[in-house]
């Protein structure tokens, strides 16, 4: 049942295409995550998912969130050119971006509860607590738990259950 709440959302078109579908697991994302008081400026603060590098997604994360909320939150899309910083973003979704860059922007991240999800398989070893992975044609992502304990972010036990493989903490 969960596994149709992440596709349902990317199979109202028909064939979605590849960002499509990441964007239907970037919105469904913020479904499963519990970020901690400080992560936002207010108790009605919008849930902000944060494009940092190429912005392969186009409108279609923009359109999945128009109208939407989570937990009583709205949420909105914003394209950076640099790290986001505090309670600027609670998502960040690196794309198009080498390892070596995607490390750097992402080192001043790790002790922030903003949720890091990268769009290349190797991204876990860069920092990322989520990396996708394309496999027969299908998207699939991987979870690095180290990483989300450090930043203080909870992620739902049905989230980890989908994910193709989590790295536990202490790297196993």
């Amino acid at each position: 049942m969960l596994g149709g709440l992440f596709c349902a959302t990317a199979a109202r078109a028909q064939a979605p295409t590849e960002y499509q579908v990441k964007a239907a697991f970037l919105f469904n994302f913020t479904k499963f995550v519990e970020w901690p008081a400080s992560a936002f400026r207010s108790g009605s603060a919008t849930i902000q998912i944060c494009l940092v590098g190429e912005d392969p997604l186009g409108k279609a994360l923009e359109d999945l969130v128009k109208g939407q909320q989570v937990g009583g939150r709205s949420l909105a899309v914003r394209r950076l050119a640099q790290s986001p910083r505090d309670d600027n973003c609670q998502m960040a979704f690196l794309a198009g971006l080498d390892k070596g860059r995607a490390e750097q922007i992402l080192a001043p991240l790790k002790s922030l509860p903003i949720l890091t999800v990268v769009d290349h398989e190797d991204g876990g070893d860069a920092g990322a607590m989520i990396a996708f992975v394309v496999e027969d044609n299908k998207v699939r992502f991987n979870i690095n738990l180290d990483t989300v304990e450090r930043a203080g972010v909870k992620l739902s036990s049905k989230l980890l259950k989908l994910a193709k493989a989590v790295r536990e903490k202490g790297g196993r």
